[in-house]
């Protein structure tokens, strides 16, 4: 990444939204219990975070995330039924049309695509097109335990498009290094972010979340307090993810030319 940043940036995002492959137990009441629990641990740390549902003007969750802290962001949480190889590009331009402008109609500022399980490997423009600046993918299927990946660099994808992956999920598919707890690696990553001034993007799986809650939010909360610790100390900024994409694309961003935008069919 050829992009000097004064400090180090964390961006954490949350997946709050239902799984409809997922059967058994009470998947609405489990992400207001656990939404709530995340925001109040965020709202004790002062921290802002990008939140996910899959349409953000009809979502129960909206109102309580910006409620419990104005500086939140809402995104748009999208799956593989209209985003990716699985979905041809005018179901993905109709369904992101809606998506972007009932949001704003209800007056959020829509700028973020969270990813479950699939990818935008294709029609960027009409992600642009209707504002979108940050993109970043999150676990399907997450388990209990932490996933610590190999550090993957945020990249410009095309238009102002911005790609931001996440170096570590919570909860996730268990991956252990014998000598380093996933605490202490979590710890440690942030302190690679802070250190070579880098983005460090941590992703919440709000199901799984709810399943561990209590070493969830214990592990969160300890994490919590270095990340106050580095921000307060001027060593690190916490953004959301929007926020991070504006910061990284610095004041030379451009709105793209219609010319090179694709009719969406």
């Amino acid at each position: 990444m050829n992009i000097v940043l004064h400090n180090g940036i964390l961006a954490i995002s949350v997946d709050l939204e239902l799984d409809v492959t997922r059967h058994g137990g009470d998947q609405q009441k489990s992400l207001e219990t656990v939404g709530r629990q995340l925001a109040e641990l965020l709202a004790r740390h002062r921290l802002p975070a990008t939140w996910a549902v899959a349409d953000p003007a009809v979502s129960a969750a909206t109102d309580r995330i910006l409620a419990a802290n104005p500086a939140h962001e809402i995104a748009i949480l999208g799956d593989r039924t209209w985003v990716g190889p699985e979905a041809d590009r005018p179901r993905f331009a109709r369904e992101l049309t809606r998506r972007v402008t009932r949001g704003r109609t209800a007056g959020l500022a829509i700028s973020t695509l969270l990813l479950r399980g699939t990818d935008l490997d294709s029609h960027l423009d009409l992600a642009v097109k209707q504002g979108i600046t940050a993109v970043a993918r999150v676990e399907a299927t997450p388990a209990a335990g932490w996933i610590v990946r190999s550090r993957p660099e945020v990249s410009p994808l095309r238009f102002g498009l911005w790609q931001l992956p996440t170096q570590i999920a919570l909860p996730s598919q268990r991956t252990w290094r014998f000598w380093r707890s996933p605490a202490r690696q979590a710890r440690a990553e942030l302190a690679h972010a802070v250190r070579e001034h880098n983005v460090f993007h941590l992703s919440i799986s709000g199901l799984a979340a709810a399943d561990h809650s209590r070493s969830v939010l214990r592990t969160l909360d300890r994490l919590m307090v270095d990340v106050a610790r580095a921000r307060e100390s001027g060593q690190l900024v916490v953004e959301t993810l929007t926020a991070t994409a504006r910061r990284l694309a610095g004041p030379r961003q451009a709105t793209p030319a219609r010319s090179i935008l694709q009719p969406a069919a």
